[in-house]
């Protein structure tokens, strides 16, 4: 029987051409993310078919197939204020706000510090490139650390490399862009989840708490570090990033940061 991993289903053209071509009267599909979006739920359930079972996540960590986890946002208050956001330019005033943080001295320290001071592995996830270079390259002045960013262009053989450093060893800090390192990895030695990049979808959001969530023997618990900015944006994202932990019912407490 056709089994899917159907989180894509809803908007991939090509995928829907692959599930329609398979003749079979039974097909399955799996997902930990069904998409929030009603056109997209529908769209993978017309495709698929009807949800037959849900089990959450909640219910997975209490019966404790996945490791427990917590969450901890930091919220940054910066001394530096941006100009007030266009109404008629959301885009524009967005990619400025993003500029900002991505290129944040102060930040970077903060996201640097919080590594610097666990002794596990720490997965940070980036959404861009440019971002991805400079926390880097602050945390490679971390005495200590194996740090490594993975991107794009990092060759499959060189990512498998990473992985099973940081599988088999502490202290490794590994920078990658969410998009990659959002599904299908399977490292079990991930203690903390540093969310560096803000946004607001639910679907990424779950998906990259679920890197961290398979059980490991020197693991009792997922620490998620949420890096939240009391910027335009920021706040309206993050007041979305702590619905979905209410939503997912994961315990999260908040800790101010303000730039002197």
């Amino acid at each position: 029987l056709p089994i899917y991993e159907t989180h894509k289903a809803g908007k991939s053209t090509e995928l829907s051409k692959i599930i329609e071509s398979i003749r079979t009267p039974h097909k399955f599909g799996f997902t930990g993310t069904l998409p929030e979006a009603p056109m997209d739920r529908w769209n993978v359930i017309g495709k698929i078919g009807p949800v037959l079972m849900r089990k959450s996540s909640h219910d997975l960590r209490k019966e404790q197939h996945l490791t427990q986890v917590e969450v901890r946002v930091f919220n940054i208050k910066y001394k530096t204020q941006l100009p007030a956001a266009i109404k008629d330019e959301p885009t524009q005033a967005y990619r400025q706000e993003l500029e900002f943080i991505y290129a944040n001295a102060f930040r970077n320290r903060v996201i640097s510090t919080i590594c610097s001071n666990f002794n596990n592995n720490v997965l940070v996830l980036v959404n861009h490139i440019q971002h991805g270079e400079a926390l880097t390259q602050v945390l490679q002045s971390i005495p200590n650390k194996q740090v490594f960013f993975i991107r794009g262009e990092v060759e499959v053989e060189d990512r498998d490399r990473v992985k099973h450093i940081m599988e088999n060893n502490s202290n490794v800090v590994c920078v990658a862009i969410s998009s990659i390192f959002s599904t299908g990895v399977n490292i079990k030695n991930i203690h903390m989840i540093v969310f560096a990049a803000g946004g607001k979808s639910f679907i990424r959001t779950v998906q990259s708490i679920g890197r961290g969530l398979r059980l490991h023997e020197s693991k009792d618990r997922l620490i998620i570090v949420d890096i939240a900015d009391a910027l335009t944006y920021g706040i309206k994202h993050a007041t979305k990033r702590q619905q979905i932990y209410r939503n997912e019912q994961i315990n999260f407490s908040t800790h101010n940061v303000t730039e002197k």
